[in-house]
């Protein structure tokens, strides 16, 4: 396998921290007076005082889809809330984004091409296209005229700042059960992810129950699960980019025809080079090897987002099973990321972190977004306060 000095070191700027849902679902019952835990009240209040001191708690794409499979309207809002007024909906960017960037290194690395060293993109943004699409799309003002310069009414910023905010949080919240009738009439299908999800979680499956007639070494069984996800979840990005650069992979690799596993070395060091292909293929061939394990949605809501989180952020809390296999494949210490396998731990890194926080770690990038000591809006009677008043007759 190839050793980390091969990879780049993908750490955002400002210390980050990423809770997977099970922790944001404790601290919203932390945060309405019921705590799983005692300890969970100043867990909370830790997050709290760090992300008003400048750690962030970004999402991913994953939050937005495990948020929406929690049925109880209640629990859902409340879960949002507290994300929402923790994260300030920061999200990182979408994965094929990030892993545009990744194979572009890898590629170069291994075989020349492209032959300057790739920038890297912006990984922190704003809100669920951020982490959906790779874009921001925030909404705007329009007029008689079309869209409004917010410069010429400069009194309506704040309203229009914190409307952003309240819609991110309703994308989060996801729609109450009488909106969904409506929502339909304009298109919104949310089984389309399922459908998504149930075709994954079934390739996965079909493999397993492969590997129970068909058991194979543990190096073996590595080498094609990499194989399987460079084809399954990252094909069309490959094709892409060896397109883009004329680059025969073939050739690369050193394949010859006569023998058929001679490229295998160097496309396996080559996928290797991708920190979040390396964490996924780390994790599924674990949960592979363990033929008692029967694969879940949740599982793979893990990987896809521990492949993304572990490398770009600084501290990481996932559930305890995927932490012990972290640890497992050294993946935190070969990203220099810490796994918190506690909760109750968290409030220590979070001092750490608050620690090293210096003033250029903030940026300007997102000023205009939440200012400082400003609560993040979750209710629509906040933005009724702003709301210009209409004079009277």
């Amino acid at each position: 396998m190839t050793e980390a000095a091969d990879s780049p070191n993908l750490h955002m700027a400002a210390p980050s921290v990423y809770l997977e849902l099970w922790v944001w679902i404790r601290l919203a019952r932390a945060a309405i007076g019921a705590p799983r835990e005692t300890s969970d009240t100043a867990v909370l209040t830790a997050v709290r005082d760090a992300s008003a001191a400048g750690v962030v708690f970004p999402l991913s794409a994953t939050h937005y889809i495990e948020i929406g499979k929690i049925t109880d309207p209640r629990q859902r809002a409340d879960v949002a809330r507290i994300t929402a007024s923790v994260s300030h909906c920061r999200t990182m960017r979408s994965r094929r984004v990030l892993l545009r960037h990744q194979m572009l290194h890898a590629m170069h690395v291994s075989f020349g091409r492209p032959t300057f060293r790739p920038s890297p993109p912006q990984v922190l943004g704003i809100g669920a296209a951020w982490a959906l699409v790779g874009e921001r799309a925030p909404l705007v003002l329009h007029g008689p005229s079309g869209r409004v310069d917010m410069d010429t009414v400069p009194e309506l910023r704040d309203l229009l700042r914190k409307a952003n905010q309240y819609a991110e949080f309703q994308l989060l919240a996801g729609p109450r059960d009488e909106e969904i009738e409506d929502l339909r009439r304009l298109g919104y299908r949310p089984e389309a992810i399922r459908e998504v999800t149930r075709s994954r979680l079934a390739w996965e499956e079909t493999y397993a129950g492969m590997l129970a007639d068909d058991p194979i070494s543990r190096h073996e069984l590595r080498v094609r699960v990499q194989a399987r996800e460079i084809l399954h979840e990252h094909y069309e990005l490959l094709q892409e980019l060896l397109t883009e650069y004329r680059i025969d992979l073939e050739r690369e690799i050193g394949l010859d025809p006569d023998r058929p596993r001679s490229g295998r070395p160097r496309m396996t060091e080559f996928a290797d080079r991708m920190p979040s292909v390396r964490i996924a293929v780390d994790l599924k061939a674990a949960l592979f090897s363990n033929q008692t394990k029967t694969w879940t949605v949740n599982a793979l809501f893990d990987v896809d987002a521990l492949s993304i989180a572990v490398p770009y952020c600084r501290v990481v809390v996932p559930d305890r099973e995927m932490a012990n296999l972290l640890s497992r494949s050294k993946a935190g210490p070969r990203s220099g990321t810490r796994i918190v396998t506690r909760l109750r731990e968290l409030p220590g890194e979070l001092a750490d972190l608050q620690a090293r926080i210096r003033p250029a770690d903030g940026g300007s990038w997102d000023a205009d977004w939440v200012a400082p000591d400003e609560d993040f809006c979750t209710d629509m009677e906040d933005l009724r306060v702003l709301a210009p008043r209409r004079p009277s007759a």
